[in-house]
């Protein structure tokens, strides 16, 4: 089993010392001597964002340089929404409040550690309504992983329809934050992204239609403007939808 660096403050030692009977724990109470006992061997981190020798944040991006595969679980006792969209963006894995529970920190532990051994092997879901078990993505919790799926399989259904990211939250019953982590993780793509992709998706198959014009196509994927629609698919498949249009309708040559 891969082993688990907690960097934490002073004090908090006997708390990561009842995680020994799950795993490898180490533990340091400031960065500098985290920093040092940093190696490919451990799989993943407990950093608190409140240590006296380095801003947690800063800790965080020359971890995730060093060692870019290490998962990395941020904590704090008073964090903000702010504070956990920048740790997201600086390759944090998950992000947690204190006090921390016991239980907690071990279902954490099994399923990240397990998340890094399948990485490599992961691909990203398709633009389908394809299954996915949750074995697929063993780092995110069910309910969010669910979520995530439902408004991925929502926008397949209804892809002349622009989903709010409001909206969506609410559907996945997710924070905003926790929503635009965990849809990226799993689709590869932002919300708005996904949707444009879903659609020019669709508009493929329209354009081979030849009773539709470039505007009915449009129309139909939800785009009232046939040269924003004709810009979005450029920039996603590299040729304008006019040139796609005329290969699609004309008559075979013999």
């Amino acid at each position: 089993m891969k082993e688990v660096l907690a960097i934490d403050c002073e004090g908090s030692k006997l708390f990561w010392n009842a995680l020994e009977s799950e795993c490898k724990t180490y533990y340091a109470s400031t960065v500098e001597t985290g920093l040092s006992m940093m190696s490919e061997s451990i799989g993943l981190v407990f950093l608190c964002l409140q240590l006296p020798d380095m801003n947690g944040m800063e800790a965080l991006s020359l971890m995730k340089k060093e060692y870019p595969s290490t998962a990395i679980i941020v904590t704090t006792s008073v964090g903000t929404e702010e504070t956990c969209i920048e740790a997201f963006r600086k390759g944090a894995r998950d992000y947690m409040k204190k006090p921390l529970n016991t239980d907690e920190i071990l279902l954490r532990i099994r399923t990240l550690l397990k998340a890094r051994d399948v990485s490599q092997k992961r691909q990203h879901v398709s633009l389908s309504m394809e299954t996915v078990r949750e074995e697929h993505f063993p780092d995110i919790p069910a309910h969010l992983l669910n979520g995530v799926l439902k408004v991925r399989d929502f926008i397949a259904q209804n892809y002349a329809e622009s989903l709010t990211l409001e909206a969506a939250c609410k559907m996945a019953s997710m924070s905003r934050t926790y929503f635009c982590h965990f849809f990226k993780s799993v689709t590869g793509h932002s919300l708005n992204s996904y949707q444009h992709a879903v659609k020019i998706r669709r508009a493929n198959e329209l354009l081979s239609d030849k009773k539709l014009s470039i505007m009915d196509v449009a129309l139909k994927l939800g785009y009232c403007d046939s040269n924003y629609f004709s810009t979005i698919y450029k920039k996603v498949t590299g040729t304008s939808p006019g040139q796609r249009h005329v290969l699609n309708t004309s008559p075979t040559s013999h």
